[in-house]
């Protein structure tokens, strides 16, 4: 579970910080590109794979430290993969939910998306820790 989690972490990854700087490198370049061609399907599955990863974690892992550090990734792959996840949830579902619910979600999303460049930053230091905690 924990590779899944750093692949989906650090193509959110990818995808927040390319935003976030002017000149990238080519091979940056296209692979946010096959990223986001197929952005919809990888955010959707992504978050709800990551959603039952937390759910499973505690069970599955043994350590304190490594239940830790997989639980704070696998709730931000679910807090990077929110907005694109909202924009294809909530049109379909949005007569049935309560407006006060579904404007304190339109304020989540647009608190993530306005710290895009923050949440990358702290994408990229938990994809550092998890690596290690994988392959130690």
């Amino acid at each position: 579970m924990g590779l899944v989690t750093l692949a989906l972490l650090l193509a959110f990854t990818a995808i927040y910080l390319s935003k976030s700087f002017s000149k990238k490198p080519a091979f940056v370049t296209t692979a946010v590109e096959k990223i986001t061609d197929n952005l919809d399907k990888v955010a959707l599955w992504g978050s709800a794979y990551a959603l039952i990863s937390a759910v499973l974690t505690p069970v599955l892992v043994y350590s304190g430290g490594d239940m830790f550090v997989r639980l704070i990734s696998n709730i931000m792959v679910i807090i990077m993969a929110l907005p694109y996840v909202s924009g294809q949830l909530l049109p379909k579902v949005q007569e049935k939910i309560n407006p006060a619910i579904l404007d304190e979600i339109k304020n989540i999303v647009a608190r993530v998306s306005k710290q895009e460049k923050y949440i990358g930053y702290a994408g990229a230091a938990i994809s550092v820790i998890l690596f290690f905690v994988l392959f130690r």
